[in-house]
């Protein structure tokens, strides 16, 4: 994405202005949390960069690097207005719900190390077509991907060899990382902490499957809000409303997202699909159609 710049003044020389570069920590309508210099500074958008058609549903998302302009310094205020979004290195998106109108991107987070896939083994059951999208747009705009199994505890046989096990081992094989977790049972918990140390990371799956009680048994200080999974639709509960970006106490950041149901990947054409299932390479080298492997 390139990045907008402020105008200069009328004489073709900027005024001398406190300009800061910082990260966007939540990103609601119209307005950011901004980390800078140690202090969270509240931000509204410029009314410039709003103007004019564009693609994508929001202008700064969770993780965007940003410039912005000091309003007031004063330690219980720190406001300022973003002036502008810097280029990203990479992003994951998905196309925005129908409501939003036309072919329109969902940033869901720019400038991140990997996306952390969390499936339930039960309650709610899992969805391997909603891993399977989510890794592909993790390949298509070069983020690693990680699947995390939470529940165990309420799984039987988990042993080598077993139903279950084969089932997820196919992404193992693929060389993704996955890791079997019970925040319950602290399984996996270890694990999955030295995953996110240092990194910059976001977690997602739908509603119930325990993103944010995993969240909280890794670092309790979070205090991350959880609900039960509802009897009548088997689903999850809305607990987590924004995306939001924590600082780990182990280093690294970390992005809880709301529980979504639905993922199609963003600016993918059908016959790109196969170049981001790692299992498709080599079969497109033995594949008779010429397609396979343009």
């Amino acid at each position: 994405m390139a990045g907008v710049r402020a105008r200069p003044g009328r004489c073709g020389i900027a005024a001398a202005k406190d300009i800061r570069d910082g990260i966007v920590i939540r990103a609601t309508s119209g307005r950011c949390l901004v980390a800078s210099g140690g202090a969270v500074w509240s931000c509204k958008v410029r009314g410039r960069l709003k103007k004019g058609p564009r693609e994508t549903q929001t202008i700064a998302v969770v993780g965007d690097r940003v410039r912005f302009l000091v309003l007031d310094p004063d330690p219980s205020t720190l406001t300022g207005v973003i002036e502008e979004v810097l280029p990203r290195r990479n992003r994951i998106s998905r196309l925005a719900a129908r409501r939003s109108g036309g072919r329109t991107e969902q940033v869901l987070m720019a400038n991140l190390d990997q996306v952390v896939a969390v499936q339930s083994l039960r309650e709610p059951e899992p969805q391997t077509g909603f891993v399977d999208r989510l890794l592909v747009a993790a390949e298509r705009f070069g983020v690693e991907g990680v699947l995390v199994l939470n529940k165990t505890d309420l799984v039987g046989d988990l042993g080598a060899g077993s139903d279950e096990r084969a089932r997820w081992d196919y992404y193992a094989g693929l060389g993704y990382r996955v890791i079997w977790a019970s925040a319950e049972s602290g399984e996996g918990v270890a694990e999955l902490q030295e995953v996110l140390k240092d990194r910059i990371s976001l977690l997602i799956g739908a509603s119930g499957v325990g993103k944010s009680t995993l969240l909280n048994v890794i670092q309790p200080g979070l205090g991350l809000r959880v609900n039960e999974v509802t009897g009548k639709t088997g689903l999850g509960k809305h607990t987590t409303t924004r995306t939001e970006l924590f600082p780990l106490l182990e280093g690294g950041f970390i992005a809880d997202s709301p529980g979504i149901r639905g993922f199609d990947p963003w600016d993918i054409d059908p016959e790109q699909v196969r170049d981001y299932f790692p299992d498709f390479a080599e079969g497109a080298l033995e594949c008779r159609f010429r397609t396979c492997c343009l």
